[in-house]
């Protein structure tokens, strides 16, 4: 079965969110007022860089994926997974411009560090909220049966038009 790249590459961005959500505050207390501390921030920097990264390679994985998607499940709900996944990407850079006021020594710095603590939690709502839609289309509407049914194709199968195959309690005729 071919299978398609965004469901494996829509992870790495759901994960990094969670792991920059926890490490930035943490980062943050733990350089505190301490000027040996303070170049520890580019942490925060680069895992902001990454996270754009990975969101920009799911967006356009999910661009990809779309049109297959969209003869089973139709345009509207995958218009709302793909438009909470672009508010995502877009808005995960407020975290990365608000991270680099904190890598420079001036008056500013401590309100940059905890702005980019404070825009990763509004970044993190917006990856909650594109992977509901995202699982939406997955497990109510059955967008992973594209793929099988591509394949299936691909391979001369007919694929069982009940969904049932493989059901032990469903026995194909």
């Amino acid at each position: 079965m071919d299978l398609p790249l965004h469901p494996v590459i829509v992870h790495f961005p759901v994960a990094l969110t969670f792991v920059a959500l926890i490490a930035y505050p943490a980062l943050a207390l733990w350089i505190g007022s301490n000027p040996d501390r303070q170049k520890a921030w580019v942490v925060a920097s680069v895992l902001s860089i990454i996270l754009i990264a990975v969101s920009y390679a799911a967006l356009f994985s999910g661009e990809q994926d779309a049109e297959a998607v969209s003869k089973i499940v139709g345009n509207d709900p995958i218009g709302e997974h793909a438009e909470a996944a672009e508010w995502f990407f877009y808005c995960s850079w407020i975290p990365f411009l608000f991270s680099l006021m904190g890598l420079k020594p001036w008056k500013g710095r401590k309100a940059g560090i905890w702005l980019t603590v404070l825009a990763q939690v509004l970044v993190t709502g917006l990856l909650i909220e594109a992977a509901h839609h995202g699982g939406e289309l997955v497990y109510k509407h059955g967008a992973a049966r594209a793929h099988y049914e591509q394949s299936t194709q691909k391979a001369g199968e007919v694929p069982d038009p009940s969904g049932q195959e493989g059901d032990p309690g469903h026995p194909n005729p």
